[in-house]
């Protein structure tokens, strides 16, 4: 039994790592090749937020901030920032996530894992926007691999969890481990896909 689940882990971990290392090279491709896409990601974004009611004042939402080859946030953050929503960023520290008040003028320090900075850390939030490598129609989401995010996203359990991602990261099925939390709704460009029904919106 053990030997089985020892071949099982290793079935999941290496289909995870072919399809993680496809999806890297056709982000960093689709990345290069248009501005238009994360003004079309924040767009679908602000639209779905709205629609569910989750931009109410007070609200806290979560989000990173762009490392490499991942959809960029900051026309998000612009649009997020006229409202009277507390708006954090996930900063990486002692290989944890920890989110941080962000406002405009906030200096960040960019490392190789993400951002840090010194700012006021803010717990609990209502909606946590994360980056991903992949994703699936059932809203399962791979990740880097690190497990950053699985432990905040479990700590947070409460939370909205949206995915970012460009459309051409969708895979026809992500394995899934015990550990791997799925999203409540995946925003792309192209698509929005949310529970209890997948919605898409194309611009």
């Amino acid at each position: 039994m053990v030997i089985q689940k020892i071949r099982s882990r290793r079935h999941y971990s290496n289909e995870k790592q072919k399809i993680r290392n496809f999806c890297i090279k056709a982000r960093i491709d689709f990345h290069a090749k248009s501005e238009e896409h994360k003004n079309n990601a924040a767009h679908n974004l602000i639209y779905f937020l709205h629609q569910k009611k989750y931009l109410a004042e007070g609200k806290k939402i979560a989000l990173y901030w762009p490392i490499g080859s991942e959809i960029d946030t900051r026309p998000s953050l612009a649009a997020l920032n006229e409202y009277k929503i507390i708006i954090s960023i996930a900063c990486t520290e002692n290989n944890n996530i920890k989110f941080r008040l962000w406002k405009p003028n906030t200096k960040l320090k960019i490392n190789k894992i993400g951002v840090n900075f010194d700012n006021l850390e803010v717990k609990n939030p209502d909606i946590i926007i994360c980056p991903l490598i992949g994703f699936d129609k059932k809203l399962n989401r791979l990740g880097r691999g690190g497990g950053y995010y699985d432990k905040i996203l479990l700590k947070n359990s409460s939370a909205i969890k949206i995915g970012f991602a460009y459309s051409i990261q969708e895979s026809e099925t992500i394995p899934i481990e015990k550990h791997d939390i799925s999203m409540n709704a995946i925003i792309t460009e192209k698509f929005i896909y949310n529970k209890p029904e997948i919605k898409r919106k194309i611009l």
